[in-house]
């Protein structure tokens, strides 16, 4: 593949051009064809948020924990941009939940912070709250998974059924609390764990 193709596939995973991704793929590109900073069509993908495009270029073999020049993952840059469906997709597709990115956070870390958000409150409807808390459920689902947390995936799937069956904006901020106890208390165990 000439250097303008290479370039041209990152482009259009950075634009959000599925076809052309899929296209030059389909060409034989290497998917783990980085730029001169080490970026990847995954890193590109993955900042932007585009679901789709990175289960393609997984598909297609493009690695997950590939770090670029400042030693991101395509995972750091999920977490940093704060695209929960991303994150989820990387971790099934093999991203190292042990990853630290340069400010030593993990998936977890991110989920905590965008609990966080959450919880501030704003004008959000209960529809809107309710999907976003379920994306942090599924996130830290697969992360528990990998991480071969089966107890703490129980209480998760106790907390997950409780958001079910909500129908007013306080009882979703119920869960979400319950949701950031289990958090911290998850990285309170993660930490201890990494002593």
């Amino acid at each position: 593949m000439s250097h303008n193709a290479v370039k041209r596939f990152r482009e259009a995973a950075n634009g959000n051009d599925i076809d052309t991704v899929r296209r030059l793929l389909l060409e034989d590109i290497d998917p783990c064809a980085a730029d001169d900073k080490g970026r990847t069509a995954l890193h590109f993908s993955s900042c932007n948020g585009n679901e789709s495009i990175v289960q393609l270029l997984l598909s297609y073999g493009a690695d997950p924990n590939q770090r670029d020049g400042l030693g991101n993952t395509p995972l750091h840059l999920a977490a940093c941009t704060n695209h929960v469906p991303v994150i989820t997709t990387l971790l099934r597709g093999g991203a190292r939940v042990d990853a630290l990115d340069r400010a030593g956070r993990t998936p977890l870390h991110l989920a905590r912070s965008k609990l966080n958000i959450l919880q501030e409150g704003d004008s959000r409807s209960i529809e809107t709250l309710r999907g976003e808390v379920t994306q942090i459920i599924q996130m830290l689902r697969e992360y528990l998974n990998v991480m071969g947390q089966s107890e703490a995936r129980e209480r998760l799937d106790h907390i997950s059924t409780q958001l079910q069956h909500t129908r007013t904006k306080e009882q979703v901020d119920e869960v979400t609390d319950l949701l950031a106890s289990f958090t911290s208390l998850s990285l309170q165990k993660q930490n201890l764990g990494d002593r």
